[in-house]
């Protein structure tokens, strides 16, 4: 890439890209088909592990899944167009390794529940034998912001690489039970919970998924608890 066309990789470029791969509820998927040798796209649900990641479940059927077997090199294309030019509206390329997710592991369990909280239809198919979850562990990205915005990131700026370890006392379901309380008590029904990090929380605005990065890193799951409800107290009520 021509690097005079670049712009500085700084906090807002990397905000910008961590929230078109949190936010984005599918992807255009990019692997490798090895029986023809070209590039084969296709649409996939999206998810995010706790550190960012992202994450995608499909079936062991299809073209896609057996080109990633062969070859675990894949990039994702996440970004919604907008009303008027979509080349105009911001958008992410990802280059990542994809890494099969154990069905018997802790990782998985925790996974499945995310992504159940993202796309609940996805229920009905999850836990058939040829379906599986991958973590796409990121490499590279190319980030245009729109017009004369364009950037080059390090799959470290995409991830917090230290989320696993430092979460260790963080109980998914318990404080995503207690989070979705909170927003119950909003008198606004065009807001809904969906999942919570002690980075963040996903909701649904309408039919949009947004998600809501606190000012500060939870440490523990009564902070954490804090920073949802003053976010609750902020919904408009209607």
């Amino acid at each position: 890439m021509n690097r005079n066309i670049l712009r500085e990789t700084d906090g807002a470029a990397r905000a910008l890209a961590r929230r078109l791969v949190r936010e984005a509820p599918y992807a255009a998927l990019a692997v490798n088909e090895e029986e023809t040798g070209f590039p084969l796209a296709s649409r996939v649900l999206l998810a995010t592990d706790i550190d960012g990641a992202p994450a995608i479940l499909v079936s062991g059927l299809s073209v896609h899944t057996r080109a990633i077997e062969a070859d675990d090199r894949v990039s994702i294309l996440t970004g919604e167009p907008a009303k008027g030019d979509p080349l105009a509206h911001p958008r992410l390329t990802t280059r990542c390794h994809a890494r099969l997710v154990d069905r018997e592991s802790v990782h998985h369990a925790w996974l499945r529940r995310r992504f159940l909280s993202r796309h609940p239809k996805a229920k009905t198919y999850i836990d058939f034998p040829d379906f599986n979850l991958f973590r796409l562990e990121p490499v590279s990205a190319n980030l245009n912001g729109g017009f004369g915005k364009a950037f080059v990131l390090e799959g470290a700026d995409l991830v917090r690489p230290d989320a696993l370890k430092s979460y260790r006392w963080f109980d998914s379901s318990y404080a995503a039970k207690h989070a979705e309380g909170m927003f119950l008590q909003v008198e606004n029904k065009d807001y809904a919970f969906i999942d919570i990090d002690p980075e963040g929380i996903y909701f649904r605005e309408r039919r949009i998924i947004a998600r809501h990065d606190f000012e500060k890193v939870s440490t523990n799951h009564d902070e954490l608890l804090e920073l949802v409800h003053e976010f609750a107290c902020k919904i408009p009520k209607i």
